[in-house]
């Protein structure tokens, strides 16, 4: 064995295409190269690794039972090895939800400026949803529950005041009834107000007060009082639901919302916050998928719902400069810095007054990533699929604002072994 270098014949970790390399011994070496070129795989995955498999190997078996089997590294040959310690790199995210978009913060930003500034379209016809006002609200709701002037079937009118959060809210209940109401909807089941109700305080709920009922054969499009007795349940229902109610009737579930809601469809949106643009939350992300984008964990199969996108109907709706928040994040660094360059530029003093802050950390961000040379990555890259290199750049960028600290780690030695 040659003992003044180190010689590696056939290296193919990771994307390494069979790499032969003669290293000179005792020297300081530098890998230097583009992120994704293979520094890393040869330094830590492939020399570290057999270095440190062939000392543990060394061991006696005692010690060995403490640390382990080691996998000898995809490569043919490697003469002149020593053991070896390594100050390795920070491994970067297996999430499958983590991001470039997500690690940097730019995509929690983004939520906020869409929340803020994003304009929602009816997902059913494309129109631009606007307010409804109460009057409108009991026209649609007797345009559904009693089509062509028929009779309704049975109609429900709902105010939902908790919508995906955690708590028992046995003090909420008491108040609702006290306030007169006597059934609730709780997580899809209807209960007695006057019935006492468990409800988990660590599992999230969503809970609808039951604001009135009209029996079958109801003529809500003859008869004032039954028209009237409607209006007055919409208004107590917009009071206790937050400006939003929800109907039942003939099977269908619709929800009316005084802040937006579509003429055309009756279609209504939810409250537009921060988390309806979140895939990691329950009230965002796309029912079917859990905001994967995939069937599941272990699948690339995309969802058939979503189309991969993660998101519910509704957060796709909401546009800025005709632009979704998927659409904005599928954009590369440099397409985003100029895509918001522009937007600042387009927007008026008002828009640009309620979007100052989220908008400028976007910007910020932006730029760092443009000049540490990560302009080619897209937003919605996956973190597993990062380089280290482009992992560590990318995490500088929600620091970049701050005092960096960058910090380096060493494999843990069992106790039991000795060097």
């Amino acid at each position: 064995m040659a003992q003044d270098k180190i010689i590696i014949k056939g290296a193919r970790e990771h994307n390494l295409k069979n790499i032969n390399l003669e290293l000179p011994r005792n020297k300081m070496i530098v890998f230097t190269g583009l992120s994704g070129s293979g520094k890393s795989s040869l330094a830590f995955d492939t020399i570290f690794a057999e270095g440190q498999r062939r000392y543990i190997e060394s061991l006696s078996a005692y010690a060995r039972q403490f640390l382990g089997k080691l996998d000898k590294p995809d490569v043919d040959e490697i003469e002149g090895l020593s053991p070896a310690i390594s100050i390795d790199q920070k491994a970067h995210s297996s999430n499958p939800r983590s991001t470039v978009a997500t690690i940097t913060e730019i995509y929690d930003y983004l939520r906020v400026l869409f929340s803020r500034a994003g304009k929602p379209y009816c997902p059913i016809c494309g129109e631009e949803i606007r307010r409804m006002t109460p009057r409108e609200m009991v026209d649609a709701v007797v345009s559904l529950a009693a089509p062509e002037g028929k009779i309704v079937k049975e109609l429900m009118i709902l105010s939902p005041v908790i919508r995906g959060r955690k708590g028992e809210y046995y003090q909420l209940l008491y108040d609702l009834l006290s306030a007169g109401f006597n059934e609730a909807r709780i997580d899809n089941e209807f209960k007695s107000l006057r019935e006492r109700i468990n409800i988990s305080r660590y599992k999230q709920h969503t809970i609808d007060v039951v604001v009135d009922r009209m029996n079958a054969g109801t003529d809500l499009v003859n008869d004032k009082e039954n028209r009237l007795r409607l209006a007055e349940a919409v208004e107590s229902a917009l009071k206790h639901g937050q400006d939003v109610l929800t109907v039942l009737t003939a099977g269908h579930e619709v929800s009316f919302s005084a802040k937006f809601s579509c003429p055309r469809d009756n279609f209504s949106f939810p409250e537009i916050e921060p988390r309806l643009f979140s895939f990691n939350s329950p009230y965002g992300a796309c029912p079917t998928c859990h905001g994967l984008g995939t069937e599941s964990v272990w699948s690339e199969a995309i969802c058939k719902d979503c189309l991969g996108k993660r998101l519910r109907p509704e957060a796709l709706s909401v546009l800025i400069d005709n632009k979704n928040i998927t659409e904005i994040s599928a954009l590369s660094i440099s397409d985003a810095r100029e895509f918001f360059g522009k937007l600042n530029l387009k927007w008026g003093d008002k828009e640009k007054e309620i979007s100052e802050t989220p908008l400028r950390e976007i910007l910020n961000r932006l730029k760092f990533m443009l000049d540490v040379g990560l302009d080619y990555l897209t937003l919605d890259r996956r973190a597993g699929t990062l380089s280290g290199g482009e992992s560590q750049r990318i995490r500088l960028a929600s620091q970049s604002q701050q005092s960096v600290c960058i910090s380096v780690t060493m494999p843990s030695l069992s106790k039991h072994s000795k060097i």
